[in-house]
């Protein structure tokens, strides 16, 4: 576990890792019983490197000098850094080396400290030690470094201290001194993506890269307090994590954060590839969260887990409300299992119809939760719940059972049932049964694949789209339509979206909440950008005559929402189902040559105006 606390002004220690204890016997320290002694290779001038090499030994590390390297590599490396001329600190370490770099700061009277600390990060340093007679620090930092396993690593790995360690060290010190401070856990977005998508080699230069630039970044924040500030960057669990105290105001945690975030939003190039990993931040404040380390990593992972939902580059500081809905999300989470024990769920279906005839089109599956003692829980937050527990591929297959044994029933009846459209996660989606289930649903229900609609979210079509694009399509051979759902809300990418088997595009209804501004715009393009790639395009969440309006002259196919109907139950939707065949042959015969008929309006709640108004579900 890397740490890295920012140097005071006038201190003697800047970067420095979380030293081990060292209290073996001399000569024993840093080396296992039977183990060959850690290499230390010295890239320092001659007077420092007796006083090194002495200090290496006592302590059962083996000095290495550069010329003997030969073939047995070192585990470190040692490199001297000075503002006298000089190759020195000119020398860059290979972005891919496993062994860590230590600099060891040679400062002069009048020597522009921060300039030389930024050429040794730039130069690839993990730690800066400034140069000393006694150089008992370097020989902990050695020490440790040489133990470093490749790879981010969690704070439960045996062989890395814990984050609660220097954690407890801070604490103790801001304590007796009354002082403000925080811990900040920075979780990685996109880096397991990448690496899995890129493949494994670009893990540690991708870490060391991300771990380079926030060491960067918090050498400017200490320089801008004059040294007042110390920041200590560590791995931990869920990525990475910062110590930093004294702080004047709570409130300087959050803008720590954030701008380490802004960080980790940036481009990293490495060889061929510029990635972009991004980040979310959780915050916990001591005292005000807690005075015990476990305490506040807990506060702080709380607040880490709130910043992930919240999304890309979310930064949530602990509160007491987070505690509370730690408790809430616990008890949904057991309230869901049961719930799926019990088939406790219920489905609506909204439906859809033509902007232009007003035909029923089809519906969407709409899942319903009322728990016995939780009562009525918005989709919202239990759909959030099981996708955080991975609950949702168990709960998306029993929508898309009980969708397909309603639609079986309907037909029993003898109603026509058109397209049934149901919603699915990214969990699922990446499931390599996935297909196979669908199928085989559809099978087991005697139902064609036309019937059915597939819901995706833009996130989820934008995870490795060839494999994904291979699924889409054997779906779509088998007659099920492929729809993107809440269109224009995500970042997907249009060259992606085009080499992908698609049927129909879904506005998200943000852009119709005014037809003022950017959103009536963006309603717009998506319409002339589905059309353009031969898809139809529905609006969801039309509630007013003049979002209708909007979208007839610009074209859109489809829409949903209560301006049409709100939510129906299983029974009532069959009634629609069966007035709706009486109402197609209507305007089948309305749209005869010799006719002359105005699409009709949708005004209140009525779902077929033409038609009786039928009792309706609230949603």
């Amino acid at each position: 576990m890397v740490s890295s606390p920012l140097p005071p002004a006038t201190g003697s220690t800047a970067y420095r890792v979380a030293p081990p204890t060292l209290e073996a016997p001399r000569g024993h320290a840093g080396t296992a019983e039977g183990a060959a002694p850690l290499r230390v290779l010295l890239q320092v001038s001659s007077p420092w490197r007796a006083t090194l090499a002495s200090a290496l030994l006592d302590h059962g590390l083996q000095p290495v000098l550069p010329a003997e390297e030969g073939h047995a590599p070192a585990d470190v490396v040692v490199r001297e850094f000075s503002s006298r001329p000089g190759p020195r600190h000119t020398l860059r370490m290979p972005p891919t080396t496993s062994r860590p770099l230590i600099a060891w700061l040679d400062l002069r009277p009048g020597d522009d400290t921060a300039a030389l600390r930024h050429r040794a990060l730039d130069a690839g340093a993990v730690s800066l030690v400034q140069a000393s007679p006694q150089p008992d620090e370097l020989v902990r930092v050695a020490a440790h470094l040489g133990r470093l396993r490749p790879g981010l690593a969690g704070d439960t790995d045996p062989t890395l201290p814990a984050l609660h360690a220097p954690l407890a060290r801070v604490l103790k010190q801001a304590s007796a001194q009354g002082q403000l401070g925080a811990v900040l856990l920075l979780g990685l977005q996109r880096f397991d993506e990448v690496v899995l998508t890129l493949g494994s080699r670009l893990r540690d230069p991708l870490q060391q890269a991300i771990e380079h630039r926030l060491q960067v970044a918090l050498v400017a924040v200490e320089a801008r307090h004059a040294g007042r500030l110390r920041a200590q960057l560590t791995r931990h669990a869920d990525g990475l994590a910062v110590i930093v105290s004294p702080l004047l105001r709570s409130a300087d945690a959050q803008a720590l954060a954030c701008e380490l975030l802004q960080r980790l939003d940036d481009p990293v190039d490495l060889g061929d590839h510029r990635l972009v990993v991004g980040g979310h931040a959780g915050v916990a404040v001591f005292p005000h969260d807690g005075h015990q380390p476990e305490v506040l990593v807990r506060h702080a992972t709380l607040a880490l887990h709130a910043a992930r939902r919240q999304g890309r580059s979310g930064c949530i500081v602990y509160g007491p409300t987070l505690g509370r809905g730690a408790m809430r999300r616990l008890q949904l989470e057991g309230a869901l299992r049961r719930a799926l024990a019990q088939s406790a769920f219920t489905l609506q279906f909204q439906p859809q119809a033509d902007l232009h005839t007003g035909a029923l089109t089809g519906a969407e599956a709409l899942l319903r939760w009322h728990d016995r003692d939780l009562g009525r829980v918005e989709p919202s937050e239990f759909i959030a719940a099981a996708e955080d527990t991975g609950l949702i591929t168990r709960i998306g297959t029993w929508v898309l059972q009980h969708t397909c044994q309603q639609i079986r029933l309907w037909r029993e009846q003898g109603l026509d049932v058109p397209r049934i459209a149901v919603n699915v996660s990214r969990l699922e989606l990446v499931q390599p049964g996935f297909v196979a289930t669908v199928l085989q649903t559809l099978v087991d229900h005697g139902l064609p694949g036309g019937t059915l609609t597939l819901e995706l979210t833009e996130p989820a079509l934008m995870h490795d789209t060839e494999r994904l694009g291979e699924r889409l399509q054997a779906l779509r051979a088998a007659g099920v339509r492929i729809a993107v759902d809440d269109f224009g809300s995500g970042y997907s990418s249009l060259a992606g979206l085009s080499r992908l088997p698609l049927d129909e595009l879904k506005i998200d209804r943000v852009f119709l909440a005014t037809l003022e501004g950017n959103g009536a715009k963006v309603a717009a393009a998506v319409i002339g950008l589905g059309h353009s790639l031969g898809l139809r395009v529905l609006a969801e969440g039309v509630e007013r005559e003049d979002q209708l309006d909007f979208l007839r002259r610009h074209g859109c196919d489809e829409f949903q929402g209560h301006l049409l109907s709100h939510p129906l139950d299983a029974v009532t939707m069959g009634q629609v189902l069966r007035q709706a065949r009486i109402q197609h042959r209507m305007v089948m015969d309305l749209s005869l040559p010799t006719a002359h008929h105005e699409p009709p309006r949708h005004a209140g709640m009525t779902p077929f105006p033409s038609l009786p108004t039928l009792p309706l579900v609230d949603a």
